[in-house]
């Protein structure tokens, strides 16, 4: 029979819970980069999924539900150390459960690193290309219509022209180059500063 009624958090998996919780989301990109990081586009990767990762982490009860579908209550598994083992469906619940629990918290730890260098740089002036060209938001960050095609870079530069606040898309883009680029070291820290500058530079270049 199960340890434990199938939803609760024991010792053991809160204890997992606060080491997944440890890897951020910088340190995991990184890792699994296994080489060179590009540290501008490793933000952009951030920030694109963000809104993803938001609506994830925003409903515990549905990212961490487990049911089982055409099994039967109990069933027997073969270990060469222990032989067979039998487990009931409440077993097998109570692990499908505790997986979802730790795949939740270590995915809100990674959106919650993301979500502090967000606010960090949401009062800049560069923030309204985040919310347009990476949030799909509107230059107030209000939700677009369903179906809205993606701003394009002219299309961002004309709704910030008629705010005061920009002449064109080169201009947009500069914008973004700017904030990208202070996030990416926000995020990943002194290894960042490095390649973030040498990339600001290159990329500057290459939209003059």
């Amino acid at each position: 029979m199960g340890k434990k009624t199938t939803g609760l958090i024991t010792d053991e998996v809160r204890e997992l819970i606060n080491e997944v919780a440890r890897e951020t989301a910088s340190m995991a990109y990184i890792d699994g980069m296994g080489g060179e990081v590009n540290y501008f586009r490793a933000m952009e990767s951030l920030l694109f999924n963000y809104k993803k990762l938001a609506a994830l982490v925003a409903d515990y009860e549905a990212y961490t539900h487990v049911e089982l579908q055409g099994r039967s209550a109990s069933i027997s598994s073969y270990s060469p150390s222990s032989g067979y083992t039998y487990r009931t469906e409440e077993d097998i619940l109570d692990e499908m459960k505790r997986d979802k629990i730790i795949s939740y918290h270590r995915t809100r730890a990674r959106f919650e690193e993301i979500d502090r260098a967000v606010k960090l740089f949401a009062e800049r002036k560069e923030f309204h290309v985040i919310r347009m060209y990476y949030f799909g938001e509107d230059a107030q960050g209000n939700e677009r219509p369903a179906g809205a095609e993606p701003y394009t870079w002219e299309a961002i530069a004309a709704e910030l022209e008629g705010m005061g606040l920009i002449r064109d898309a080169k201009s947009a883009r500069r914008w973004r180059n700017k904030i990208v680029n202070d996030m990416a070291v926000c995020m990943f820290g002194k290894p960042a500063a490095v390649g973030v500058g040498t990339y600001r530079k290159e990329r500057d270049k290459a939209t003059d």
